[in-house]
């Protein structure tokens, strides 16, 4: 690490790491500025569906899991958004909560596919067990990033960098990832099987990438799906 009494502005955190680590550094703040920007847009474009959702419809186990689900992903969003550029008195606890909340984020999200899943598949028990661990399965990758992340000051300053990434947490990575493929597919196939669109494999390829010839319900769960996947 260089000597802060021969730089100009030694509280600069770019100025004590080399220009590789420095130009990732500078380009995760841009990375996640982007990203709280482009979520909180997306909860201003949804407040009036939100708060029909909230106020004026039956409040169910689905609609609690959906903003647990907004509320843990804004968290940790924000979260890690402070951690990258603003100045942290302890940096361990910062990327701590952030982490619980990225979590807690995974989990309830995974839980509103599941429930989508479960409700296509609602006859198929094998199917329902299926679904179930890889929910679980999700929920334990998820842990392994509060248990594993550490974080520490950049030199004298006061902003923060993660120090410790264990190779485990890329199970937070991998596990959704698998779940959410494996619950796309399994609700397009679902709803593909049984439309009379058309017999052929062709014919179900244009109403997977079009929706024309199915239900509203049907095209609702087919696009909503894939906008999710995307």
């Amino acid at each position: 690490m260089a000597n802060a009494t021969g730089l100009p502005n030694p509280f600069t955190p770019l100025a004590f790491f080399p220009p590789a680590l420095a130009d990732q550094f500078e380009e995760s703040r841009y990375l996640f500025a982007a990203t709280l920007g482009a979520y909180v847009w997306d909860i201003g474009l949804n407040l009036g569906n939100d708060y029909a959702l909230l106020f004026k419809q039956r409040v169910r186990f689905p609609t609690i899991v959906y903003f647990l689900s907004r509320a843990f992903t804004l968290a940790y969003v924000s979260g890690s958004f402070v951690f990258a550029v603003a100045p942290v008195q302890n940096c361990n606890t910062l990327i701590l909560g952030s982490s619980i909340c990225a979590a807690l984020s995974q989990a309830t999200t995974a839980m509103l596919f599941f429930l989508r899943a479960t409700a296509v598949w609602h006859s198929n028990k094998i199917a329902y067990a299926v679904f179930s661990i890889l929910w679980i399965s999700v929920l334990g990758a998820a842990i392994t990033v509060p248990l594993g992340l550490r974080a520490a000051h950049v030199g004298p300053t006061s902003q923060c960098i993660v120090t410790v990434v264990p190779a485990d947490t890329q199970a937070a990575v991998i596990v959704p990832l698998i779940n959410d493929t494996v619950i796309f597919f399994a609700i397009n196939y679902r709803i593909l099987a049984h439309t009379i669109a058309g017999n052929s494999f062709l014919a179900r390829l244009r109403v997977f990438f079009g929706g024309t010839g199915l239900s509203v319900l049907s095209q609702a769960l087919l696009q909503g799906g894939q906008h999710f996947y995307l």
